[in-house]
């Protein structure tokens, strides 16, 4: 079984099929690169794109993806992706909690860190990798499935990507968007007020001297934090307004006479608190997951063929096909230096080295051998642990780079932008293509293993 499972292609080749792949999402970065060069792309156009992505594109391809491949019974069946995925999280929190702590990372930092490593590319890169080894790599059909040929396979590795996929987007959305990288104000990003920065005030004043004169440092400032203030008054507001009003409830001694208007304001606390937690992929997931759990509501949009598929559901899918070469335009317009950019951090090449060890390195280091047992011995747990395809895409996941998504979302609240650049340029242009060609080796190594 090792044998033929090599033999019908060099490593030549599966080299060549990978670098394809990679220079696909390449060329298009490169052409976000060029406009920002010229002009075409400044941040400002950035930050308005990124935002029309989060708010339109994106939530419309979450929706078009979820809700039309998605079902109850397919869901119960590939239990075993969201056991992964579950799995791939604590193995990634804990390395990203362990880079942060040997590099002595404060808060935002450290935060900054778990989202480049707990949010890898699950998508745009690895669909394009599995759908080029589906249709070239020889022996990936599946025992279990009669007649099983490339186009199933291909259909297998994208599903197994999406579920994961999915649910990496409903915590990137949420704790990604709101708490790992929410909002920070300009003391915090430059270690203005930390205790132990005093050794570290002239390395920090010169930094951002070298890079903005001082109008832009204080203009940068103010902007900054009072976006930060704005956003603290925002959230904090419900809680005040209760707080204020149980208070003077108490005050008046009406406290136990107003139990039902207590209660109205605790809940309109909890929705607004609800609310301001909610954004539009978030809002779209919840949408999608409706639709393809409701039979009726899925026919209409995708099965009957009539007014709604051809209409609302086509409108989506158009919007939808714009969000991933946008995120890879605006990518590649990040990567341009541009004085319009706000200031690298002090630990700026600490926090570059940081993300791709926590991110592409430490994890493997775990998850692969474990993976590697579990299709070895274990594969009574789940019948798609014996899927070849399957191998590869939990291998492809394990190392794949930052999701390109952290982008849009450090463009709009304003965060470690500088440090985005520098990370996905070292992942993405210098480690992806090599550390893919490897994986992909390794994992046909123990597919063949694994079937021995």
């Amino acid at each position: 079984m090792s044998v033929s499972i090599l033999s019908g292609i060099s490593y030549f080749r599966i080299s060549f099929l990978t670098f394809q792949a990679v220079i696909q999402v390449v060329l298009v970065c490169f052409s976000g690169y060029v406009a920002a060069k010229y002009d075409l792309l400044d941040s400002k156009t950035m930050t308005k794109i990124s935002k029309l992505n989060v708010f339109i594109f994106t939530p419309a391809l979450i929706f078009i993806k979820l809700a039309s491949d998605l079902s109850l019974k397919k869901i119960i069946e590939l239990i075993i992706v969201p056991i992964f995925f579950v799995a791939f999280l604590l193995v990634s929190l804990i390395s990203s909690k362990i880079v942060s702590r040997f590099l002595n990372f404060n808060e935002p930092e450290t935060n900054y860190i778990t989202a480049l490593t707990v949010f890898g590319n699950s998508f745009s890169l690895p669909v394009s990798i599995i759908m080029s080894l589906a249709y070239t790599l020889p022996n990936l059909k599946w025992d279990r499935i009669t007649n099983d040929n490339s186009d199933q396979i291909a259909s297998r590795g994208i599903l197994y990507l999406l579920i994961f996929h999915q649910l990496g987007q409903c915590l990137r959305w949420s704790w990604g968007y709101n708490t790992l990288m929410k909002k920070r104000s300009f003391n915090e990003l430059y270690h203005i007020n930390d205790s132990n920065s005093s050794s570290n005030e002239e390395f920090i004043h010169q930094h951002l001297v070298n890079q903005f004169d001082s109008e832009s440092i204080k203009s940068n400032n103010s902007r900054n934090t009072n976006n930060h203030s704005h956003r603290a008054l925002t959230e904090s507001d419900p809680l005040l307004i209760t707080h204020t009003s149980h208070n003077s409830a108490d005050n008046y001694g009406i406290n136990n006479n107003n139990n039902n208007n207590t209660w109205i304001t605790k809940l309109k606390t909890v929705a607004i608190s609800v609310i301001n937690y909610l954004n539009p992929p978030l809002v779209a997931m919840i949408f999608a997951l409706v639709v393809s759990l409701t039979s009726f509501l899925k026919y209409q949009f995708y099965e009957k063929n009539g007014f709604f598929q051809n209409t609302v559901s086509s409108a989506i899918a158009q919007l939808g096909s714009v969000s991933i070469p946008l995120v890879l335009l605006v990518l590649g317009g990040t990567l341009y230096p541009s004085n319009e950019i706000p200031p690298a951090t002090p630990y700026y090449r600490r926090i570059i080295i940081g993300a791709i060890i926590s991110r592409m390195v430490l994890p493997a280091f775990i998850l692969l051998p474990s993976i590697s047992i579990l299709i070895k011995y274990f594969t009574f747990l789940s019948p798609n642990l014996s899927d070849p395809i399957f191998l590869i895409v939990a291998f492809m996941l394990t190392v794949a780079p930052p999701a390109l998504q952290i982008s849009q979302i450090c463009q709009i609240n304003e965060i470690y932008q500088k440090e985005m650049a520098g990370v996905l340029f070292w992942a993405y242009v210098v480690f992806t293509l090599p550390v893919v060609v490897l994986i992909v080796l390794v994992s046909l190594r123990v597919l063949s293993w694994a079937n021995n």
